[in-house]
């Protein structure tokens, strides 16, 4: 074949290469403006029902592990002189609540929360009867009833606390009823992967177990008993050999589960700083605002990090905006679901803040928000006493399981949770 013919064949055959990338590229913004916009006509919500979880197994766990419980010290009221060593004494006493939508199209959607003593009633008495009948197209439909919804609950009785953790359930159920409508996983109504995979870290006591399980990097409980000098010494001890196990390559980051204030804190911090963490978490109580920016001031240097006990988006855009943190943490199950997380991301891009959703990787809930929100730099799996990852704290039948400490969501429609109708009505 002379010159000329390969110069041809080569511009023929690069042609027909970017037609096909063409084509594809408009598939997929079909598809994507498809997904985003709903096309197709409107479901109508005929039903909201909220349960207990009374049979774990129903969610594929043997067991339901509680953190404070396993760890006696790390519960705010544990560090009090008359609760020290007995933190399963002020556990609220009520499990998970499940929430399903049912729409008039014959889909539905599932999501979860805790405490269910006092959300199923909320739910299924008050915000369940208030957006029955409304129609669901696309993601803005959802965000328009999150703020009927938030409105409501702020007026009449609270948007924190109970009111997030119930709005959470639905605002998750109506995702998953939209994305099993579409066809489509959530990650993808959100705009799609904002990374190639998701990288995770593991939180436990044993660092050694988090390693044996393949993960690459840590959290561990700060271990405070009390506020003596001593105290500073075990927490500087069982960080240095959390490092040590895990490597010096590893991220390793220490929770202090909001049980100090603002002198342990900065005491912590400051005895903390020659290791240097990759954050400190939930220094100080959630409602403590001056104790933050407090903290921020004598730590100027620290990555801190919260939010895992804060409500809705607005606490994260007044800390955000005060500059008192480095990493926001909501979690997509009390936060006030979805809808918040999304607003929370925003945030956290606008003021260059980094984002790690808390538990994202142990539920499909937070793997497909951490999955499509930019900021999101780490997933975490707590494992606490569970003896395998699928087993691990508030784990979905039928989600992505780490493997060498990194996951990708599975790409079934909705957060992919593997659940029947039947399966749920015969567990609660």
């Amino acid at each position: 074949m002379t010159g000329i013919g390969v110069w041809i064949l080569w511009r023929s055959s690069l042609k027909l290469v970017m037609e096909l990338v063409d084509a594809t590229t408009q598939w997929r913004n079909r598809r994507s403006s498809s997904v985003l916009l709903g096309e197709g006509r409107p479901m109508k919500i005929t039903s909201i029902r909220c349960a207990a979880v009374k049979d774990p197994s129903m969610l594929g766990r043997t067991r339901t592990p509680s953190a404070s419980t396993e760890l006696q010290f790390m519960n705010p009221i544990a560090s009090m002189g008359p609760g020290r060593g007995r933190a399963s004494r002020f556990e609220p006493p009520w499990g998970e609540a499940i929430c399903m939508v049912k729409f008039d199209t014959g889909d539905w959607g599932v999501g979860l929360t805790a405490h269910a003593g006092v959300v199923v009633p909320l739910i299924n008495d008050y915000l369940g009867p208030m957006i029955l009948g409304e129609s669901v197209t696309a993601v803005d439909d959802i965000v328009e009833l999150w703020d009927v919804m938030a409105t409501v609950l702020t007026a009449n009785i609270g948007i924190g606390g109970v009111g997030s953790y119930a709005i959470s359930a639905v605002d998750l159920a109506l995702y998953d009823g939209l994305g099993k409508r579409l066809g489509a996983p959530v990650f993808e109504l959100l705009g799609g992967p904002a990374c190639r995979e998701l990288d995770c870290y593991a939180t436990g006591a044993d660092v050694q177990r988090l390693v044996d399980f393949g993960f690459t990097a840590f959290k561990i409980p700060c271990p405070w008993p009390d506020d003596s000098a001593a105290a500073v010494d075990r927490v500087v001890a069982a960080f240095d050999e959390a490092c040590s196990i895990a490597g010096v390559d590893a991220k390793v980051m220490i929770d202090c589960w909001a049980v100090m204030d603002v002198d342990a804190a900065v005491r912590i911090g400051e005895a903390l700083a020659p290791s240097a963490p990759w954050w400190i978490e939930d220094y100080v109580s959630p409602q403590d605002w001056t104790g933050y920016a407090a903290v921020r001031a004598q730590l100027p240097d620290a990555r801190l990090a919260a939010g895992e006990r804060w409500f809705t988006h607005e606490p994260f855009r007044r800390h955000a905006e005060l500059g008192t943190i480095d990493v926001v943490q909501p979690d997509p199950l009390w936060v006030g679901g979805a809808t918040p997380t999304v607003r929370i991301a925003k945030i956290a891009a606008e003021h260059d803040l980094d984002m790690a959703i808390h538990c994202a990787a142990n539920d499909a809930f937070g793997q497909h928000l951490a999955y499509a929100l930019k900021p999101n730099t780490l997933a975490e799996m707590y494992i606490g006493a569970a003896t395998s990852l699928a087993d691990a704290y508030r784990s979905t039948p039928g989600m992505a399981i780490p493997v060498d400490g990194v996951l990708v969501p599975t790409e079934a429609p909705g957060f992919g949770i593997e659940l029947t109708i039947d399966a749920i009505e015969a567990g609660t």
